[in-house]
């Protein structure tokens, strides 16, 4: 296994390879329903019981050199040998950094290790062909490493690969996992059949926009503002209590902005990850890791996460 980092110069046949073998990976998850003793599946909704223990890695943005750091620090190899401990990422693998389809090729083989406790959520990075925006370069890092069939490659191979990792992922009791934020609901029967309604999120697109562009805020007096990334929303304690509410979780685990490592809002209930240092010197790379007794441990009261998380 020790060839987890040996993912530079990389070949075009060996990449596609490795991602399409990810991508199948995910479809047959994706059918099965149940694929291990925690684990299910509804399409783009993961569903957990508890974990004996839990990894969450935040925005990587094609910094390699910190997401080894974190992998080596929890020691990934033991780690993940048991299918009760969960490593889950919250997208966001892609562009600012040097190494984006480094990054790529990196989780697809742990994920070639390790199917059952290794998750890829989706970020708004790996959504471009849905909702545009002005910084994305993963194409032309693609092209400067295959020449012109990089464009194929992209469309091949990349573009089926985004479209397969997961976009909503719960632990029960515990915690709600996406990259972005809550979506704004309106009318509390959606709550009624809400894995449903996420589990095919190619068919909800105002779905998908909030949980992959979504922000918190503190907001006094409304419930949610339009952002100013020009996609998604804002959205205050409101709804965050309305979903922690009619899930029974305690927590929301989140990406998307940078931070130091991290940063807390609405009291505790969101915590924002944020694991990529190499394209943001101001900022720090963190990860969550927590067990089983401490999640039990904290159940009846309102957790707050910081201190379960790791600056590298």
């Amino acid at each position: 296994m020790s060839d987890l980092f040996k993912i530079f110069n990389p070949g075009i046949e060996e990449s596609k390879k490795l991602i399409c073998d990810v991508t199948t990976t995910h479809k047959d998850q994706k059918l099965q329903g149940f694929f291990s003793s925690i684990g299910m599946t509804s399409g783009d909704y993961l569903n957990f019981q508890v974990p004996e223990n839990l990894v969450v890695i935040g925005d990587i943005h094609g910094d390699i050199e910190s997401l080894q750091k974190i992998l080596n620090e929890f020691k990934w190899e033991s780690y993940l040998e048991s299918e009760e401990n969960l490593l889950i990422f919250l997208g966001d693998y892609i562009d600012r950094g040097f190494y984006s389809l480094e990054v790529i090729l990196c989780i697809c083989k742990l994920k070639c290790l390790f199917p059952n406790n290794v998750f890829f959520l989706r970020g708004n990075h790996e959504a471009y062909h849905y909702f545009p925006f002005s910084s994305f370069s993963f194409p032309t890092e693609l092209r400067t490493k295959f020449g012109s069939k990089g464009n194929d490659f992209y469309f091949e191979v990349i573009i089926p690969f985004f479209d397969s990792l997961y976009g909503f992922c719960e632990i029960e009791s515990f915690a709600l996992l996406l990259h972005g934020g809550l979506p704004v609901i309106d009318d509390c029967n959606f709550f009624k059949n809400y894995k449903f309604h996420l589990s095919d999120l190619s068919k909800r697109k105002d779905l998908l926009e909030e949980i992959l562009w979504n922000d918190p805020r503190e907001l006094v007096d409304n419930n949610w503002q339009y952002s100013n990334r020009g996609l998604g929303k804002y959205f205050g304690m409101n709804i965050s209590d309305l979903w922690l509410e009619q899930t029974h979780c305690k927590n929301v685990i989140r990406g998307h902005e940078p931070c130091k490592g991290y940063k807390i809002n609405h009291h505790g209930k969101i915590t924002t990850l944020f694991s990529s240092k190499q394209p943001y010197p101001k900022f720090e790379s963190a990860y969550l890791k927590i067990s089983r007794n401490e999640i039990l441990r904290e159940s009846e009261k309102t957790m707050n996460l910081d201190e379960f998380i790791n600056i590298v």
